[in-house]
């Protein structure tokens, strides 16, 4: 009979999301229904509480590493891996289309940007090349490290930009503590490989920090005056 009732619980949250969405779900509600395909025969109720007790918020439930994760009761190995594969699928189905996206515009280039660092809890350098027309040709994570201890190698820019038959770059890297502003040290190390760049034919269009679900571009808010 308890296993029925159990059954009848799964049955009705599923209809509920299936009608409205999660209009009218609980974080941890949400997180109980996520849990129904990885814990089949447990109450993932509970399990949602303790994720959220612990990591606060859904975000902050996403942003945790596996093995932080796996410290929770009832999270085994797949529970795990099926929320560390949430923020990776968000940025695959928000990710636009290449041949549609414009990067001609400052809301444009933060916002896909915004949508490549979701969930990085490891600081990283992002380069984006541009064809003449201000389309993204491709993208790919040029370096990454622990919060603050990114290093730059401009001849990885370089080969990745030849590579793409691109003259234009933009940069863009997270700041995973939160703090959007940028730094002394950001600025100077983009006028630095401004001027490193150019010389060799590659334009580097402007720099977005991203941080806290937000960006900004420091060509857009004066902090690189080169890019003027």
């Amino acid at each position: 009979m308890a296993e029925n009732i159990h059954k009848g619980h799964r049955e009705r949250v599923r209809q509920k999301f299936i009608k409205n969405g999660f209009t009218g779900f609980l974080d941890h509600e949400k997180l109980e229904l996520l849990l129904f395909y990885s814990r089949p025969r447990v109450d993932t109720n509970e399990i949602a509480h303790r994720l959220i007790d612990q990591f606060k918020t859904i975000t902050g439930v996403f942003d945790a590493d596996i093995e932080s994760l796996k410290e929770i009761e009832g999270v085994d190995n797949s529970t795990a891996i099926l929320l560390k594969l949430i923020p990776e699928l968000a940025k695959e189905y928000l990710k636009p289309q290449r041949e549609n996206l414009s990067m001609g515009s400052f809301k444009g280039v933060c916002e896909y940007f915004k949508s490549q660092f979701l969930g990085e809890k490891n600081e990283k350098i992002r380069i984006a090349c541009i064809n003449d027309k201000l389309k993204l040709v491709d993208c790919t994570v040029i370096a990454e490290g622990t919060p603050g201890s990114v290093s730059l190698n401009i001849r990885k820019i370089v080969e990745f930009t030849y590579k793409n038959k691109c003259e234009s770059i933009i940069m863009a890297h997270n700041h995973p503590n939160g703090d959007l502003i940028p730094s002394d040290e950001d600025i100077k190390a983009t006028s630095d490989i401004f001027n490193t760049l150019k010389p060799v034919g590659i334009m580097l269009l402007d720099h977005i920090i991203v941080a806290g679900g937000q960006a900004i571009s420091l060509k857009e808010s004066g902090a690189f005056t080169l890019l003027k």
